[in-house]
């Protein structure tokens, strides 16, 4: 094998193995649980995922109070065990107040919206003195 085609098979090893890597590095997927949760940031009553981690929130906002938490992997649909979580922690969901990938949930006099996104999850709690309205569910305290 002559010095040049020694060049060429290094070059082409060389770019074989940056595809390589780089193709396994995106491909990889982090497979969520649901095994374990914690009560969210906003609503201690509400079940969020022990692997999610916190992103944004604003608590002291006067009408909302809201947090994001990053989850890799996760789809805009509601895992079964996820869902199955929420009622077992005594919520209800209001099936005709669900728009998209949002859903809303009730617990005795308490509303919490859930949002799926791609890689993270929001949850809103209404917080207005007198009447809250989430998605046409309405709330008096």
């Amino acid at each position: 094998m002559t010095l040049k085609n020694k060049g060429y098979l290094f070059c082409f090893l060389a770019v074989m193995s940056a595809v390589l890597i780089l193709t396994a590095g995106c491909n990889s997927t982090t497979e969520l649980s649901w095994k374990a949760f914690d009560g969210a940031a906003v609503e201690q009553s509400f079940p969020v995922p022990k692997e999610a981690s916190t992103t944004e929130t604003a608590p002291n906002n006067s009408k909302v109070a809201y947090v994001r938490y990053s989850m890799p992997g996760l789809k805009e649909t509601l895992p079964e065990e996820y869902e199955d979580e929420i009622k077992a922690w005594g919520w209800t969901e209001q099936k005709e107040a669900k728009k998209g990938s949002t859903h809303v949930y009730t617990k005795n006099k308490q509303i919490v919206q859930l949002s799926l996104q791609k890689d993270s999850i929001v949850i809103t709690v209404p917080k207005e003195a007198n009447k809250v309205v989430i998605h046409g569910l309405e709330s008096n305290p």
